[in-house]
């Protein structure tokens, strides 16, 4: 795999987007957010709540019935949680962290809490505790799809396909999931990283069939297409993802290297400022920056 980091600009209520935290994911697809790969990723992510709203009169203390479940003094604090983290102008994950954290003291059976505490636990990769609250939201409502959506997202980003494949599997056989392409996608990604190109491409090319315009399965495709040595269904399939999704990102890396392959210098050299443009400061971004300074440099040399 090349390891670069696909940028789009994020919007906390597009479900085919990551988190705002920015998990590693622009080739997963669809974090649930209800909350949603800038996508890991090559995987989607779909982020999915629903907000309750809390009486104004609860306070903000601590927990008056103690020992006791306090759901409104719950609800209250995980509506300032939800607040804080999907502020669309100055978005507070610290705050955001504290008010769920203090959501599932008042009450610890709280679905949506701890489905939005492992959100945030996967923007910070902390996988292990993103991990745990996303099972746990699942144990106290079992078809919280959104949350096995998000399970799955934090299995690929820690790396555990073999655990990535079996949740989205399982999501691709209930009727109920309203976004199967994603699914496909990441199983598609899991079986990449394991090795197995074909799967992958097969998986990669369900996903297109569910979900035409899942730019992020194009560009997966082409990575696969490249590495079996497909140059040219690979370019198409970049030139896809990118037409597709104009702020994406990583198409025109990739696009870039086999323009320059051609000895298409000028072409290569658009692919890079334009990728370079969209992925700002992001280490796709200094990836593509660094390989445009190589390209001018050998051509200087020549």
């Amino acid at each position: 795999m090349v390891d670069v980091s696909g940028q789009q600009v994020p919007n906390r209520r597009d479900l085919s987007r990551e988190t705002r935290t920015r998990p590693a994911l622009t080739r997963v697809s669809g974090v649930c957010y209800a909350l949603s790969v800038n996508a890991p990723a090559r995987a989607l992510i779909t982020m999915c709540f629903v907000i309750t709203i809390a009486a104004l009169s609860v306070g903000c203390g601590s927990n008056s019935k103690q020992g006791k479940v306090d759901r409104k003094n719950a609800e209250y604090h995980y509506n300032l949680a939800y607040g804080n983290y999907f502020d669309s102008t100055r978005p507070n994950v610290d705050g955001a962290m504290q008010e769920v954290l203090r959501s599932l003291m008042a009450d610890p059976d709280y679905p949506e809490a701890h489905m939005l505490a492992g959100l945030i636990y996967l923007g910070r990769k902390q996988y292990p505790e993103s991990i745990r609250h996303f099972k746990t939201a699942l144990k106290l409502r079992p078809n919280f799809l959104k949350a096995k959506n998000n399970l799955g997202a934090a299995y690929l980003a820690d790396g555990r396909w073999d655990s990535a494949i079996q949740v989205y599997e399982d999501l691709t056989k209930n009727i109920m999931y309203a976004t199967p392409g994603n699914a496909h996608n990441n199983i598609g990604w899991a079986w990449y990283q394991k090795g197995d190109l074909d799967k992958a491409r097969r998986y990669f090319l369900s996903a297109i069939n569910l979900a035409p315009r899942l730019c992020v399965a194009y560009n997966n495709l082409g990575i696969v297409l490249f590495k079996q040595g497909q140059p040219e269904r690979a370019l198409k399939n970049f030139e896809r993802a990118a037409a597709k999704c104009p702020r994406y990102a990583e198409p025109h890396y990739h696009l870039a290297r086999l323009q320059s392959g051609a000895r298409n210098v000028s072409a290569a050299e658009r692919s890079l400022n334009t990728c370079k443009s969209l992925a700002g400061d992001s280490r796709l971004g200094l990836r593509c920056e660094e390989r445009l300074k190589a390209l001018r440099s050998a051509v200087g040399d020549r």
